[in-house]
């Protein structure tokens, strides 16, 4: 990987290397004339004197850069706890500020009595009050109030001591740069009356060595702190402010094509450190950067943009890309990597990546322009349903802005629950009777109409909703569902993310406390993919739900990995059959296979069997063969309001009928 040209704004080093030049110099001058004087000490005493000197004014270079890079930290972690609302950013916070305070102490040690008060004063005051503030915003964070949290940071009261602190730390490090120059002259001073003129040679030869030495210990310092101050601490490549100096470089480049930039971001990340704890979620971060490693070639530009997200540019080392196709190569080998489990602690951790791809038009050389559109693709490929690679295009900026409106919308429905549920029914394919219904999410939008749930389901997720909103339907439902007749069952739908809430058994025991809704009437139905990666937790989660009373049902079974271990070690009472497969059966001997396949399986283990997608009457005859025992499509009905529930059961028992859809 191509790393960054080593420029930075080196505001102490260039003073101190003038003013270390001068006294040189004055030191040259002055021992030729100590010739003339007949006074001084040994040559080696003058050499330990310098020597001092060279150390106490790259101490004070260093104290500076550290105490800026310090104070940058400590800001930088405040307000992405705030923002995040993650909290590993507080312990970053814990970490930086001792070592802030050591630098100030060590730093006051060096000055003027009169700088140190001064520090003391106004100074220091504005620093604790800093620090408080911070502090009390980390701890509304913790508490999850992150709106007062941004609110206190970026309050007049935080800015006004922003400015007081910021204005007294650059006095204080002026007047430490100037003792500590005064200090070097009168040790100048000293060594002139102690210097032997026959010494002349020796005094060259020696501030000529310390000279030499103190650049290269200077330029030590310096790249170590531009190295700190550029690199991802957790991952070890580049943070973001690297990324985009380097980007910068390399766009400036003249290329007949253009260059890609892909942006590489991680697919439920958050639950990670919901259920495992940050720790396990840094574990990952650090494995992930391990594995794009792996990917990246000879000059590609890797780096970690901050969270979850990380940059990748291509075509450094001189080769070009024709077209989108090589990058889309190179994306969707990093989706495949990343799709396999990590191990952290034991446990088989799951998550994904999505990828934005922006190619690089000949006018369009800006890395800002690259990553808006590679971000605005990233997002297109998130809304497509997640492990997905897409490339940008025009339209794409279009579907973006309507995104973020329909965000801003979806917090606002969740809020007033806007989103309701419908219901589908359940019948017993045996006999017709209605056995119950399933829940479905609907979102009547005042100006886009009904909203399809594979639409704002994956959105509520990646806005960390699908929680509440789950919950809020649930309790709708259940409350509506006690006014049922007592042997109709409610299904509803447990999102994958859910599964890995520790919570959701303890809210799910509060819906029905507060519904009065029995136990026995709600079956939770979990997708197949929503079990690949950590079995042991899905089976905790699961076995907590079941002792509840609930029932439980595998969705879409067939269409994920493990099936069979799934139905021996989890506690379901239902399989349902993937509509793909019950649509088939009519004219595909394979899907009909596969269906009686697992209609048998079910009948072995004593599960209950649901088919999905029934539309005709022919594929219900064919399923009532096999024995299979639920049916649930179109042929019975649509999902339809509470309201129109009324209407169904006052009824007859539903018996290969179409309920008219929900207007």
């Amino acid at each position: 990987m191509r790393l960054l040209p080593n420029h930075v704004d080196a505001w102490p080093t260039h003073l101190l290397e003038k003013r270390f030049g001068r006294l040189l110099v004055s030191g040259t001058l002055l021992a030729a004339v100590s010739l003339v004087v007949g006074l001084g000490c040994t040559g080696r005493q003058l050499r330990d004197e310098a020597r001092t000197a060279s150390q106490q004014a790259l101490r004070v270079a260093e104290l500076r850069g550290s105490i800026a890079y310090l104070d940058e930290w400590l800001t930088a972690s405040a307000r992405l706890a705030v923002a995040t609302g993650e909290h590993h950013w507080a312990d970053r916070y814990n970490e930086a500020l001792p070592k802030l305070d050591a630098a100030i102490a060590e730093a006051a040690e060096l000055a003027s009595p009169e700088t140190r008060g001064a520090l003391a004063s106004t100074t220091g005051e504005a620093h604790r009050d800093l620090v408080t503030m911070e502090r009390r915003a980390l701890s509304l964070a913790k508490g999850g109030d992150l709106a007062s949290a941004r609110a206190l940071l970026d309050g007049p009261e935080f800015a006004y001591l922003k400015d007081v602190y910021a204005s007294g730390i650059d006095g204080f490090g002026q007047d430490l740069a100037a003792f500590n120059a005064a200090r070097t002259d009168a040790l100048t001073d000293r060594a002139w009356l102690q210097a032997w003129g026959l010494a002349l040679a020796v005094v060259v030869l020696v501030a000529t060595g310390l000279w030499v030495l103190w650049r290269a210990r200077l330029k030590k310092a310096q790249a170590h702190i531009v190295t700190v101050a550029r690199t991802d601490i957790l991952t070890g490549l580049p943070n973001r402010q690297r990324f985009y100096e380097a980007a910068e470089v390399i766009l400036a480049e003249q290329t007949p094509q253009g260059r890609a930039l892909l942006l590489i971001d991680l697919d439920r990340f958050k639950s990670v450190n919901e259920t495992f704890g940050h720790d396990a979620g840094d574990e990952v971060l650090k494995l992930v950067a391990a594995r794009l490693r792996g990917v990246v070639r000879g000059g590609d530009l890797l780096a970690r943009l901050g969270g979850d997200e990380f940059a990748l540019v291509l075509g450094q080392d001189g080769t070009l890309l024709q077209s989108g196709n090589e990058a889309d190569a190179v994306a969707a080998r990093i989706v495949t990597i990343l799709a396999d489990p990590f191990v952290i602690h034991g446990s088989a951790v799951q998550i994904g990546a999505s990828v934005g791809i922006s190619i690089q038009d000949p006018p369009l050389i800006t890395v800002s322009d690259l990553m808006h559109r590679a971000d605005v693709a990233l997002s297109r490929a998130k809304l497509d349903g997640r492990r997905c690679v897409r490339i940008f295009e025009p339209e794409m900026d279009v579907e973006m802005r309507s995104r973020v409106l329909l965000e801003r919308d979806l917090r606002q429905a969740v809020a007033q629950d806007v989103v309701v549920p419908h219901y589908q029914p359940l019948v017993d394919l045996r006999t017709g009777a209605l056995v119950g219904f399933e829940m479905l999410a609907r979102w009547p939008h005042p100006t886009r109409g009904m909203v399809p749930p594979d639409v704002f389901i994956p959105l509520a997720e990646d806005l960390g909703l699908i929680g509440a909103l789950t919950e809020g339907l649930m309790r709708q439902a259940c409350r509506e569902a006690t006014s049922w007749p007592h042997a109709l069952t409610l299904a509803c739908n447990l999102s994958p993310v859910q599964l890995c809430d520790p919570g959701l058994p303890g809210a799910i025991r509060a819906v029905l406390n507060e519904t009065g809704l029995l136990p026995s009437r709600l079956e939770l139905e979990v997708t197949e993919s929503a079990l690949v990666g950590d079995l042991a937790l899905a089976r905790a989660s699961l076995g907590q739900l079941k002792v509840l009373g609930v029932r439980l049902a595998i969705d879409d079974f067939g269409t994920g990995y493990s099936s069979l271990r799934h139905l021996q070690s989890l506690p379901f009472d239902k399989i349902k059959i993937d509509r793909g497969f019950v649509a088939g059966m009519a004219d595909n001997i394979d899907s009909g296979k596969i269906v009686s396949a697992v209609v048998g399986l079910g009948r072995s283990l004593g599960l209950v069997t649901v088919a999905e997608g029934i539309e005709t009457e022919t594929i219900a005859g064919l399923l009532r063969d096999l024995g299979c025992d639920i049916g649930q499509g179109w042929l019975f009905g649509r999902p339809v309001s509470a309201d129109q529930i009324v209407t169904i059961l006052s009824e007859e028992p539903v018996e290969h009928r179409a309920v008219p859809a929900a207007a």
